[in-house]
């Protein structure tokens, strides 16, 4: 039915869009998803899925979850990870039907290893995509039932298929609702494929209105209220091309998601729709190109800068200035003509075909240096670059033109005429630097995550209510530099235990950080949860923070900290956040954080 394909391709664009994507091979009787790899792996896999399944029989470890992966390595530096049915020698056959699943069930706790694989894949991916045969196995059941979110059936346009297919989809629903761990409601989605309707136009069109029609109850809990399941069926239909029939191909690698007369259209639009949670179908349905381009641009939430500077050849001295006083504020910074090693032809896009234009990609924001000496080329490709790809962002983005003087404001492109201008002539380039890197801080604000709930986490913080508003900042930069972190604002909801449930994120993380200030120390509860950390076990780590004017207690100077009262600059201030991220996480300060996410400065730095 081409489940596979569909798979292996979606996993593709969402890798190349910038998702961390894992792909498992759970057609264990049929293996198939590596051959789609095959051309991009340094190796064939040594081991998987099989080979998990017998450690968790014979001697669980907490690492199987992740060790058995194997990286895919796709052209522009893209990547993602596969986790193959098992090494596929002569034994695979004979070792499969050694598994007996009720065994692992009942005399192994496989449930539970289960629960643990799935929170460490969710924990280091934004999508894990299973394949698994649409058949009434044992372990079909199981990875349909237990494992997922969303549910993807994939039929063809025949009788016999479709019924059989609802009727799993119905047994799957059943297994889930049975389950003995909290999950929602599973969501399914229809994928209709290998579907041809244009050599019949009218036969194909009876067969879709029939199949909109059949698939209604599984549109329900997701589609729009009133919204055409016809059209939406269509949304979600991989069309039948010929060519891509023949062997395992990724046509998601050649083709572009915006052709509509290949197949990696429609693949793209189930990316988008798996990419942004099933959620604004309404935009789907009204207008496909823009769902697909906010999905693109939502994996795009791990800035590599802030700010591209874009600039003109007069104004590239005044630039290279300007990102210079955005660093000094706190602000990462690109700068339009580091994308050529000859300077003079920055402004020639044919220099480094699509180097400008990724790198606009990298950065969140984007400011537009102009002055007297005439509209740029390509700073107006630049500007329609950016808010062509920016409009339907999930988070916003912002243009901030700079011109040099009243006379320069006629010659910003005109798509940026609109904005908000700072004119050098009101004011100097550090103060125009400060302004906008006040502006950007204002923005970041309020991006705080979800409860994750998931029972680990990289770090605690504990803090006094008089230090909330420095802390939350600090918690929000170590989210953004990857660290997973338990803070009572952003974990307790209505109806928690409150004490058990922060005694519960104390125990369940790898580090404690103490903000330590005067008020800290005054705080009886506060100097509780640190002697708990301290005796909680001996592989937590705990580091005091210092803040403010604070003298460090006895029984904190003893132990190595982290200084925030000595940094004066923005500066010194993110070199202290990401040092003391690394210290969480135990890396050396030459090891690379999990992301590269920008830092937001507290208000007290300003």
């Amino acid at each position: 039915m081409g489940r596979s394909f569909a798979l292996a391709n979606t996993a593709v664009l969402l890798a190349r869009w910038g998702y961390r994507v894992l792909c498992i091979d759970w057609d264990l009787e049929a293996p198939g998803l590596s051959y789609f790899f095959e051309p991009h792996l340094d190796e064939l896999p040594r081991t998987g899925l099989l080979e998990m399944i017998e450690e968790a029989r014979e001697q669980p470890s907490a690492d199987t979850a992740l060790r058995h992966r194997t990286t895919v390595t796709l052209p522009q530096d893209a990547r993602l990870d596969l986790i193959a049915a098992g090494k596929p020698d002569e034994s695979y056959v004979s070792r499969l039907q050694k598994v007996d699943w009720d065994a692992l069930y009942t005399r192994h706790d496989f449930g539970a290893t289960l629960e643990s694989w799935r929170e460490e894949w969710m924990r280091h991916y934004d999508l894990v995509l299973v394949d698994s045969r649409t058949g009434i196995t044992d372990s079909g059941g199981i990875c349909t039932a237990q494992v997922p979110d969303v549910l993807v059936f994939a039929f063809t346009a025949n009788e016999q298929n479709v019924r059989g297919v609802l009727d799993f989809v119905k047994r799957a629903m059943k297994a889930r609702d049975a389950l003995p761990y909290d999950r929602p409601r599973l969501l399914t989605v229809p994928l209709l494929s290998r579907f041809d309707a244009q050599p019949e136009y009218r036969h194909g069109e009876n067969w879709r209105r029939d199949l909109a029609e059949r698939m209604k109850p599984r549109l329900r809990d997701w589609a729009p209220r009133g919204s055409d399941s016809g059209e939406l069926l269509q949304r979600v239909t991989i069309p039948y091309f010929p060519i891509w029939s023949f062997g395992e191909s990724l046509p998601a690698l050649s083709e572009s998601h915006r052709n509509s007369e290949q197949v990696t259209f429609s693949i793209a639009s189930l990316a988008a729709l798996l990419a942004r949670r099933l959620e604004d179908v309404d935009l789907l349905i009204e207008s496909r190109d823009s769902y697909v381009e906010a999905a693109r641009q939502a994996a795009r939430r791990d800035y590599t800068a802030d700010v591209f500077v874009s600039h003109s050849g007069s104004t590239t001295g005044l630039a290279r200035e300007f990102g210079m006083l955005l660093e000094e504020n706190g602000v990462t910074v690109r700068i339009a003509a580091d994308d050529f090693s000859n300077f003079d032809s920055f402004g020639d896009y044919t220099e480094v075909p699509g180097a400008r234009s990724r790198r606009i990609d990298e950065c969140r924001h984007f400011v537009l240096i102009v002055d007297e000496s005439g509209e740029d080329p390509a700073q107006s490709l630049d500007s329609s670059y950016f808010l062509r790809h920016s409009v339907n962002a999930v988070s916003e983005r912002l243009a901030l033109p700079v011109v040099t003087s009243a006379e320069a404001v006629r010659h910003l492109p005109s798509l940026a005429q609109s904005f908000q201008v700072f004119s050098l002539e009101d004011g100097t380039l550090p103060q125009a630097a400060r302004v906008i890197a006040a502006r950007i801080r204002q923005d970041s604000k309020g991006t705080e995550p979800l409860s994750r709930r998931s029972g680990h986490y990289d770090v605690y913080v504990s803090y006094a209510h008089a230090d909330r508003d420095w802390t939350m900042v600090l918690a929000e930069n170590l989210k953004r530099l990857g660290l997973s972190v338990f803070i009572d604002e952003w974990e307790l909801q209505l109806g928690d235990h409150w004490p058990s449930r922060l005694d519960d994120g104390l125990r369940n993380a790898d580090s404690v950080v103490a903000v330590v200030s005067q008020a800290w120390s005054r705080s009886e509860y506060t100097r509780q949860e640190f002697t708990a950390a301290l005796e909680s076990n001996g592989n937590q780590r705990v580091i005091p923070v210092l803040v403010d004017d604070v003298l460090p207690p006895p029984f904190i100077a003893e132990r190595q900290w982290v200084d925030f009262r000595s940094a004066s600059s923005p500066r010194e201030y993110v070199d202290r956040v990401r040092h003391l991220a690394r210290g969480i996480l135990g890396l050396r300060d030459d090891e690379p954080l999990p992301r590269s996410g920008s830092v937001v400065l507290p208000d007290s730095m300003f």
